[in-house]
């Protein structure tokens, strides 16, 4: 239950939203990307529409995420404030970083592709190395910070008790993915693993305040008397 403010509905349907947003993004990135340059160019040419729908399903997860970073501070605030804040602002701006960097990307390759024919089909293959090359810069930090949230978050719930202890343990191993972000050469994979456990967060809390609603309308209820 969240601590002064009861447990609400519409929190229970953003959290279980927000999960399920973490996996449709990792569906839809499941596919390995394209091995180089010209050939991502070449994929975003006839790919247009599946990469304008992965763009705005990016868009749509970033916007979500942060408010169930909201919830989930004020979920395991009471072990330890000073972290949770923390982590809650590490996952918002990892969330929104990531999401600005992938969109950029995608939007980037549909914009020279819809630029036209360049002067030269060398030109348009440089300008999506450029925005290849760009992408890691734009998406690794996010990643990163997005990742301490996580391990934060993990390390909050397992000495509050507030979420089992199997969900804490999911949080710090999506925290640990991202914080070997470039340690590791797997930034894909690593990701993916971010947004598994992200998205298991997310069902975990749904449920964690759902269960606390219920327990409020049971405490809530009037008790028989004892000649009924």
């Amino acid at each position: 239950m969240l601590p002064g403010c009861g447990p609400k509905m519409p929190l229970v349907v953003l959290a279980f939203f927000a999960g399920t947003l973490s996996i449709l993004l990792l569906l839809a990135s499941l596919q390995p990307p394209p091995a180089t340059p010209a050939e991502e160019l070449l994929f975003a040419a006839s790919h247009r529409g599946g990469y304008a729908l992965f763009a705005s399903i990016v868009v749509v997860w970033s916007v979500f995420s942060v408010p169930l970073s909201a919830i989930l501070a004020r979920l395991l605030r009471a072990k330890g404030d000073t972290l949770a804040s923390a982590a809650q602002l590490l996952v918002a701006v990892g969330v929104l970083l990531l999401g600005f960097g992938i969109f950029m990307h995608v939007g980037a390759l549909l914009s020279i592709e819809a630029a036209g024919a360049p002067p030269s089909a060398a030109d348009a293959t440089y300008q999506a190395a450029i925005w290849h090359g760009l992408s890691f810069y734009l998406t690794d930090p996010g990643l990163m910070a997005f990742g301490l949230g996580q391990f934060l978050f993990g390390w909050l719930a397992w000495r509050s008790g507030v979420l089992p202890n199997w969900v804490a343990l999911v949080g710090m191993v999506g925290g640990v993915a991202g914080l070997l972000t470039l340690a590791v050469y797997q930034t894909g994979v690593l990701a993916l693993a971010q947004l598994i456990c992200f998205g298991i967060w997310g069902f975990a809390t749904g449920i964690s305040l759902l269960r606390g609603r219920q327990a409020a309308s049971l405490d809530s209820s009037p008790m028989p008397s004892a000649g009924e």
